[in-house]
């Protein structure tokens, strides 16, 4: 069983049904060390890319970068655990984007806002904060299965129905009778805000260097910027993991005319995992090193 699954199993939800953040952190912490137990590859995949990167491999932050993606999940879980009320309380108590809020005031307006994420730290808080911040929020993801989709849709309706939070659109990769790029470009054009991953590696990646390795990655991103760039602003968007109970949104702008925006998201990615390498979970997959 994966730990995506083990950590989502029926038994494991329903201890924490109801409990707090803080609560369901340590369930899931420690059922997931124990699936670490008996999953050695997992951390020898975490010691084979940092040492891909050029980074040490010590024990200390293999344990850490395992306990991030714990938490990760434990993230992912109380984000679908709380009432729109309870998860509005819990983004206004949590979540520093204060400054993130000023960023987007100032100069963003009447633009598309494409905000390009890695798979870093409390990305999971991201697109609730933003819906939270007032803006209609497009998300480009895939689903797992057909009942997720439909669970989180219902959820982002009742988010919005309650009162606090702006609309929540999902735009699915890969489904049937679904436009991808040109709904992602279309959301930009009315003026709201994409959230998309950039550090995956796709069809449609391109070279790109972190820690002076190159990499593959971008998702094609490069593409939907250029037929854009005159009526959207780039932002790079960080959810930092500060302590066991706050965070911090921390955006960088991407000049949308810049010749290499991919790059210029992977320079900012390397300038946070400078300073929390631990935070990015994509450690535990296997980094799309381009091979000579």
């Amino acid at each position: 069983m994966s730990l995506s699954k083990h950590l989502q199993s029926p038994e494991i939800l329903s201890d924490i049904t109801g409990k707090s953040f803080a609560d369901i952190k340590k369930r899931i912490i420690a059922a997931g060390n124990e699936w670490y137990k008996t999953h050695p590859e997992e951390e020898s995949l975490i010691r084979k890319n940092l040492t891909s990167l050029g980074k040490e491999d010590s024990d200390q932050l293999v344990a850490a970068i395992q306990e991030g993606i714990l938490v990760h999940y434990a993230e992912k879980i109380t984000a679908l655990s709380l009432s729109p009320e309870e998860f509005s309380q819990f983004l206004n108590t949590h979540i520093d984007y204060t400054d993130a809020s000023k960023i987007l005031q100032e100069n963003s307006q009447d633009t598309g806002i494409l905000m390009a994420t890695p798979h870093f730290g409390g990305v999971e808080f991201v697109t609730p904060t933003l819906s939270r911040m007032g803006h209609t929020t497009n998300v480009v993801l895939k689903f797992s299965t057909p009942e997720l989709s439909a669970k989180i849709r219902k959820y982002s309706q009742n988010m919005e129905d309650q009162g606090d939070f702006a609309p929540i659109h999902f735009i699915e990769l890969g489904k049937n009778a679904t436009g991808g790029a040109l709904d992602m470009y279309a959301a930009l054009r009315r003026h709201e805000v994409l959230f998309t991953v950039f550090d995956e590696e796709t069809d449609h990646s391109q070279k790109v260097t972190l820690f002076g390795k190159e990499i593959l990655g971008g998702a094609g991103l490069d593409k939907l910027i250029a037929p854009a760039k005159g009526f959207t602003k780039v932002y790079t968007v960080f959810m930092v993991r500060l302590d066991e109970n706050s965070y911090k949104m921390v955006l960088k702008e991407i000049p949308a005319d810049s010749p290499e925006p991919v790059q210029e998201m992977y320079n900012a990615l390397e300038d946070m995992l400078t300073q929390y390498l631990e935070q990015w979970y994509f450690l535990h997959e296997e980094v799309p090193l381009v091979r000579q």
